[in-house]
């Protein structure tokens, strides 16, 4: 096979799995956390205790490379029907997952720092740094993280549903999962609210890949592969005259 006609696969087969990377990576990561307790001076210790902590912040730091080329990707195929939604909608899931790598490194200081005031004894300079990784500096990247990543989801369902590039139901189960995962606990408490955004997400992301496989590699092949001379050779003779 040549390069021209394999590099349109190559994309999409990345898009798709970068897809359902993003999604099992943030959700294992995201089982690993400790819980956040009642009282936000009692953080620092429990990080520091937890084994899986680190592990979980690293996974969720890797699903934002994944988040970026699975959305981005997803977006792209859309673009050809609703251009103006998928530009916003990889520009904006793209900010947001630069604001969760950054506001992610800022959490995996911050893990150092509870381990090292462990150690040494000095819960207050550890509980002090972790309120600082909550706002001032942090902010920004923050509120770039959370609100890229949803109006992106949300911008990047809706191409779907207006280009027809993925069964109905995928976008739907993105918009949902978001109300579940960025909305619901605003309102109301309990660990359910976790388990069913991780089991929404997944479906809605593993469904999106699935659509992006089925989908064909005319999305992902660019002009100059699509008039290589490969391409033209294999051609009936008429073909390149052809209006």
């Amino acid at each position: 096979m040549s390069t021209s006609r394999a590099l349109p696969s190559v994309r999409r087969v990345l898009v798709a799995g970068s897809l359902v990377a993003a999604i099992v990576l943030a959700a294992i990561g995201m089982l690993l956390q400790p819980e956040f307790p009642a009282d936000p001076n009692e953080y620092v210790e429990l990080l520091a205790g937890s084994a899986s902590a680190a592990i979980g912040l690293q996974l969720f730091l890797w699903s934002q490379v994944f988040w970026a080329i699975g959305l981005v990707g997803l977006a792209h195929a859309t673009s050809h029907r609703t251009p103006v939604l998928a530009t916003l909608g990889a520009a904006c899931s793209g900010l947001g997952a630069f604001g969760h790598a950054a506001y992610g490194g800022a959490s995996l200081v911050t893990l150092g720092m509870a381990r090292y005031a462990v150690d040494s004894g000095d819960l207050e300079g550890a509980q002090a740094a972790f309120g600082a990784t909550q706002g001032g500096d942090f902010a920004p990247y923050l509120l770039a993280g959370l609100g890229g990543t949803v109006i992106g989801v949300i911008l990047v369902a809706v191409a779907l549903l207006r280009s027809a590039v993925a069964p109905r139901w995928v976008a739907i189960a993105l918009l949902a999962w978001v109300v579940i995962e960025f909305v619901l606990p605003n309102f109301l408490a309990g660990a359910w609210i976790t388990y069913t955004s991780l089991v929404v997400g997944v479906v809605a992301f593993t469904g999106a890949a699935v659509a992006v496989l089925r989908g064909g590699s005319r999305a992902w092949t660019t002009m100059l592969e699509a008039g290589s001379p490969e391409r033209d050779a294999a051609a009936p003779v008429g073909a390149a005259t052809t209006p």
